[in-house]
């Protein structure tokens, strides 16, 4: 081993503490920008959150239906512009899919735990919810882990596939509406106006926009100042704080005793995560860039995914009904599964 003497003096030394001190301003100012951002995606999610459950009201859709599609799509907004975003303006396409795999995992550990200890009635959900989001629900993650393990060139085949599943998801929510949307009786409690809550749900959606983009460029450049993986900070910073607006719908649906509608939620928002908010970015990029390169090293991450998907599955299986033991279960799980990830960080 050869020691090599560095004599450093004092003019060095300063400039040494300066840059240091330098780089710690930046870290700082990052962290501070994904505090402010997430909080006003927090505040607008609130309101957002409202204004869809109006307009889903509005069109006389039954709960579960509701929580599939309006208040799961208008959820997963920031998670879909932060795909969009990763893959077209900052060329990091690994950015949206650990966002999107870590935001499901919260999704579907934290948000069925808090709204099991909200509800005021036993949170059962319907054998509709089960047979049909659930079961969509795992055909996406398999076909994102067939796709990850066995094409690392993505293109327009795969964006297609992605979106043509989702459309069939569609369809049955759609001949599920049909079904039911006669026996859906409309409160006048439940009229709104149509003009005022659409204006209110787009301006809302600006917003969101807005802070989402600041939001993913201030953590991919938190994890260049780190020295870490962006997806690792995709799969926890931002997935966190893009499971607002679904956290926040979840919870008020739970409140109200509406367990298929929060449960729904869940389950559709983490559909249309990954089918339309991997495949539509996907089908952008690929119309003007051609095929996007995937590298994506951290396969255990979408590995715990579905192993955490076995095991919601499996608490439902018996009577569809998820308890308070449970929910500390799948809490514990989600933060032990969090701490192996930023393990894999420091590592």
């Amino acid at each position: 081993m050869i020691l090599i003497n560095i004599k450093i003096n004092h003019q060095n030394n300063n400039l040494l503490k300066t840059i240091i001190i330098i780089l710690n301003m930046d870290i700082l100012i990052e962290i501070a920008i994904i505090i402010f951002s997430s909080l006003i995606i927090y505040l607008a999610g609130n309101k957002f959150a409202e204004s869809s459950s109006k307009i889903g009201d509005h069109f006389k859709l039954p709960r579960d239906v509701k929580g599939a599609t309006f208040d799961a799509i208008s959820s997963s907004l920031p998670e879909l512009l932060v795909a969009l975003y990763s893959v077209i303006i900052f060329k990091q396409f690994e950015v949206g899919i650990g966002t999107i795999a870590g935001s499901a995992l919260f999704n579907l550990l934290i948000i069925p735990s808090i709204c099991v200890f909200v509800a005021p009635v036993t949170f059962k959900v319907s054998k509709k919810v089960i047979s049909r989001d659930a079961l969509f629900y795992l055909i996406s993650i398999f076909t994102l882990i067939i796709l990850i393990i066995y094409f690392k060139e993505w293109g327009l085949i795969i964006s297609i596939l992605l979106l043509l599943i989702y459309l069939v998801y569609l369809k049955e929510i759609i001949t599920h509406t049909k079904l039911h949307k006669k026996n859906f009786k409309q409160n006048k409690q439940n009229e709104i106006r149509f003009v005022k809550e659409i204006s209110i749900f787009l301006v809302l959606m600006l917003i969101i926009g807005i802070f989402t983009f600041f939001l993913t460029n201030s953590a991919i450049n938190l994890s260049y100042a780190l020295g870490i993986s962006p997806i690792i900070i995709a799969f926890t910073i931002i997935a966190a704080a893009t499971s607002v607006p679904d956290t926040v719908i979840s919870v008020i649906n739970a409140k109200k005793g509406d367990i298929d509608d929060a449960t729904s939620n869940v389950f559709g928002s983490n559909i249309f995560d990954i089918l339309v908010g991997i495949g539509l970015p996907l089908l952008i990029y690929t119309l003007f860039k051609g095929p996007v390169l995937i590298d994506f090293v951290n396969l255990e991450i979408i590995l715990g995914l579905l192993g955490s998907t076995i095991l919601v599955l499996y608490f439902f299986a018996e009577d569809h009904t998820l308890n308070k033991r449970q929910a500390i279960t799948l809490i514990i799980m989600y933060f032990l599964f969090l701490l192996y990830v930023i393990t894999l960080a420091l590592l």
